[in-house]
């Protein structure tokens, strides 16, 4: 297994730049035009970062995403998904950091699903839940960190069903999910829960702006359905009562109508979900700052059970007009490197030049990886098996 401390010798340190805030030790100058990479340690209190900078300008470079083994359940290292990226031959893997939230437990075999968007490729693999932290990049380099929502549903004859979820578990208020073979082999659903409908005519991959018809193959109560890998399995819950529900007869044919609102979210290539919206308009969040303002106590360094105020390792994804930022911070090393509540993740983030941001995965999941080796010292002392990652690729000439 490769090591961490055999990373050490590999990084190049130019002299230390000193800020307001802490030091800068650049690391990789000459990785790649348009991109900088850099240790940052934080003066205030005992924290180091790991930044990169990619210019928006750069044509060369690009931001994208990766699902852990290609599918919805199941885990993956984020040096693993950037080898997987960088081996398909277009484009080089420079940056990789783990991505947003989900389940890392089995939980009754969801481990892996994801609990906010993702979009890779144009294809739309999970839907917005967080609506306010996510963020998209369109074919064209357009950056979108507005409010995101999907508006979805399943038509049967005269009747219309409302879509609330694709490939997650079953979650409080979602009444119909769509399982594609994007979640894996089956649904892992309970029989008692609800009905599956097995439909078939449905272009694959599911895409945002989609319209299309299909037609309805078989019905089971069984759970637990077999995801054909042509088709799709339609999940109504029992609760919901709805006269329509009746209308799932084999044979019986329907219209599956998806869109995601505002209208420039259907034009997005990558997009990520995180939880909580750090930046907007280069001001941070008011909820953060209210609870920091409210704590009686800050103790540097101190884990509390508000994740909020806990000092905690932490990944974010911001940028301004010229550039994004991906930045991880390393924590519960109290000798080495604390943690950040998320009020003071967010005040780096505008120290170094960010206007908007969301905050992603942390703790022993918060990696940083620079050309297939993890920089940054997690605090589970190893790599840890994520469910998603975000990237910063280079195209190969």
């Amino acid at each position: 297994m490769r090591k961490f401390c055999a990373i050490i010798c590999l990084l190049l340190i130019t002299t230390p730049v000193v800020h307001a805030g802490g030091e800068r030790k650049t690391l990789f100058p000459d990785l790649a035009p348009g991109l900088h990479l850099y240790r940052y340690d934080w003066a205030v209190e005992t924290c180091v970062l790991y930044v990169a900078e990619m210019s928006r300008h750069e044509p060369t470079l690009h931001f994208e995403v990766a699902l852990a083994n290609a599918q919805v359940l199941g885990k993956e290292t984020v040096r693993s998904m950037a080898d997987r990226r960088t081996q398909r031959g277009d484009r080089h893997v420079l940056v990789a950091i783990n991505g947003g939230f989900g389940v890392l437990g089995d939980m009754r075999g969801y481990g892996g699903v994801l609990e906010n968007l993702h979009v890779q490729d144009g294809e739309l693999i999970t839907q917005p839940t967080d609506t306010e932290a996510c963020f998209g990049v369109t074919e064209s380099g357009e950056f979108l960190s507005t409010p995101v929502q999907m508006k979805a549903n399943v038509q049967i004859g005269a009747h219309a069903l409302p879509l609330g979820c694709i490939n997650q578990r079953r979650l409080d208020g979602c009444q119909v999910t769509l399982y594609t073979p994007r979640l894996g082999e089956s649904t892992h659903t309970n029989r008692r829960r609800g009905t599956e409908i097995l439909i078939s005519g449905l272009p694959l991959p599911l895409t945002p702006n989609y319209v299309h018809s299909y037609r309805v193959e078989d019905v089971s109560r069984d759970g637990n359905s077999a995801i054909p890998r042509d088709g799709a399995i339609l999940w109504i819950s029992t609760r919901l009562k709805d006269a329509s529900v009746s209308k799932f007869n084999t044979g019986a044919n329907g219209t599956l109508t998806l869109t995601l609102s505002p209208p420039e979210w259907n034009r997005v290539q990558h997009a990520i979900g995180g939880r909580i919206r750090l930046l907007k308009d280069g001001k941070i969040n008011e909820t953060l700052v209210e609870m920091h303002r409210a704590e009686k106590r800050h103790t540097p360094g101190k884990r509390a059970s508000v994740l909020n105020l806990s000092h905690e390792p932490r990944t974010a994804l911001g940028y301004n007009a010229d550039t994004l930022f991906l930045i991880v911070a390393d924590g519960r090393q109290p000798k080495y490197s604390t943690g950040l509540t998320l009020y003071e993740l967010a005040s780096i983030l505008i120290e170094l030049g960010a206007t908007e941001a969301i905050n992603l995965d942390g703790g022993s999941s918060s990696t940083f990886v620079v050309n297939d080796a993890v920089i940054n010292k997690p605090s589970g002392q190893r790599e840890r098996e994520v469910l998603n990652a975000v990237f910063i690729t280079a195209d190969i000439p």
